[in-house]
């Protein structure tokens, strides 16, 4: 599952109004600048273990609907479980037969059942995007 950031960013009424008049490429160009940067801080401080995370952010740019919008995200199927941590759950082996391996200690254990008690969150998508709004003069609101 991706991990997607969803901000609404409130620009200060001078700001609105040096992006806004004119053509739609000045508030690309704004855009493009802010969402690279996001990109960049968020790869730099990214959980890595084999460094797939890290390589996985991608921006994307553009206008839809005469909205212009920016997006970093990171499809590696396990971002969401890093950046918003997991709960106490357990884990099972795959195959109804199956046991489960691993070592603890030193020592090598074989179960059938484990209870996690989860995984704190690393939201290091959302930090980068929230250092990089203040940077760049925004508002951010928490709804």
């Amino acid at each position: 599952m991706a991990v997607t950031v969803k901000a609404r960013l409130d620009l200060f009424q001078p700001e609105i109004r040096r992006l806004l008049t004119g053509p739609v490429g000045p508030v690309l160009t704004f855009v493009r600048g802010v969402a690279r940067r996001v990109r960049t801080r968020a790869v730099l401080t990214c959980p890595v273990d084999s460094g797939r995370l890290r390589s996985a952010h991608r921006e994307e740019v553009g206008v839809r609907r005469g909205t212009v919008y920016g997006l970093v995200t990171n499809d590696v199927e396990y971002a969401e479980l890093v950046h918003d941590g997991t709960g106490p759950h357990t884990i099972r082996p795959r195959h109804p037969d199956g046991v489960l391996r691993f070592e603890k200690g030193g020592q090598v254990v074989f179960t059938t059942i484990v209870r996690h008690p989860g995984t704190r969150p690393q939201p290091w998508l959302r930090e980068a995007m929230e250092h990089e709004a203040r940077r760049s003069g925004f508002r951010i609101v928490r709804r």
